[in-house]
């Protein structure tokens, strides 16, 4: 009777949401352009809203070699500061970024700091596609050949397809470590497309929608990046937040990896970039 009456007893889960949290994410890269950092409020973990842009915040980059960029916020778009001036990070060289603002309303600027390395990146020697067929539909996966550098590193890659990036959102970015391969020059798959036909064999029209297709003649570029490795992290991380735990019941993880001081969570990060392209020729 014990047992049966402590089962069936009703349980009060208090669920209360922390309190909000600055949400900083900048990544500046060796492109000439006006450099991106973006500042928000965190939202309920259970809310499907996006973070509240903030304002009024005082934004600077400054670099070991006394190099110093003010950050504008967008008239336009809530929370997006850019560059007054347009630059580029070089490899070697450290960048401190320092925000200002009173983010909890008391009156006080609370402040917020990073830093992070430019490293340099390793050349795209070429491209190339293989073709294959998956559970009866065509796919051609896309290889990148270069060499690894010798010591330890982490890379990003940003596929464009005709221009249009493919990897644009942060849960998509393309990211591997050198552990298999360290110092090797590598043949390495980095993406996966459905041919074109696929389109004409029917299926569920979500997951045809969530699919990248390549026609002929298309056009694919990449860009590859070696990032530090708590921005590798960063990603992994905040990929499995989005995609969800294996096994299925484990929890979302208590803390991502930030490099934000002052409790503020998010990621600054540099890198320099390495661009190749080809043109996507369908063979029978």
């Amino acid at each position: 009777m014990l047992f049966g009456n402590s089962c069936t007893e009703p349980i009060t889960l208090e669920t209360d949401d922390a309190s909000p949290v600055i949400v900083i994410y900048g990544v500046l890269t060796d492109d000439y352009k006006k450099q991106e950092v973006k500042i928000s409020r965190s939202s309920p973990y259970f809310d499907d809203v996006p973070n509240q842009g903030v304002s009024e915040a005082n934004v600077v980059v400054r670099t070991s070699d006394n190099l110093f960029y003010r950050f504008l916020e967008d008239d336009s778009i809530k929370g997006r500061y850019f560059s007054e001036s347009e630059f580029s990070v070089r490899a070697g060289i450290d960048y401190m970024l320092t925000i200002d603002v009173d983010f909890d309303k008391d009156g006080i600027p609370d402040k917020y700091e990073a830093t992070t390395t430019a490293l340099p990146s390793p050349q795209i020697d070429s491209l190339s596609f293989e073709s294959i067929d998956l559970f009866r539909y065509k796919n051609h996966i896309l290889y990148i050949y270069m060499q690894d550098f010798p010591e330890k590193n982490n890379y990003l890659f940003n596929i464009f397809r005709n221009d249009s990036l493919l990897t644009g959102k942060l849960t998509d970015f393309v990211v591997t470590n050198d552990d298999l391969f360290n110092g090797q020059y590598i043949k390495g798959d980095i993406y996966l497309f459905d041919d074109v036909a696929n389109l004409s064999q029917g299926g569920n029209r979500d997951e045809e929608n969530r699919r990248i297709y390549l026609r002929d003649g298309d056009a694919v570029k990449v860009e590859l990046g070696q990032i530090p490795e708590g921005y590798y992290h960063f990603i992994l991380q905040c990929r499995k937040e989005k995609n969800g735990e294996n096994p299925m019941f484990g929890g979302p993880s208590s803390n991502i990896v930030t490099n934000i001081s002052n409790g503020g969570v998010g990621y600054f990060s540099t890198y320099t970039i390495s661009r190749n392209a080809i043109v996507f020729e369908m063979r029978e």
